[in-house]
């Protein structure tokens, strides 16, 4: 059976690179639910607490921004899924 037209769903992941800190606090969504998104889109904002470094979170896909689980000023450690991106 073909998949056309089926969308995926694809995690929005807190991976930061090249820092060596696990903890963060999410400061701002730059997108909200039901927004297009294109692949490198700033979406969310963090800080990590130790550095006092902010650090975007860029969108791994084209799409839509269908789900957010993490909400601003909570905190959140490496590998957390803060929200979904809806793609085609």
């Amino acid at each position: 059976m073909p998949a056309w037209g089926l969308a995926l769903l694809k995690d929005l992941v807190l991976e930061p690179e090249d820092m060596d800190v696990d903890r963060f606090t999410l400061l701002y969504w730059k997108a909200d639910v039901g927004t297009a998104v294109a692949r490198g889109d700033e979406l969310v904002v963090v800080e990590a607490e130790a550095a006092k470094t902010a650090l975007s979170i860029l969108a791994p896909c084209s799409g839509v921004l269908v789900e957010v689980l993490a909400e601003e000023d909570q905190e959140v450690v490496r590998g957390d899924v803060l929200g979904r991106i809806e793609s085609r």
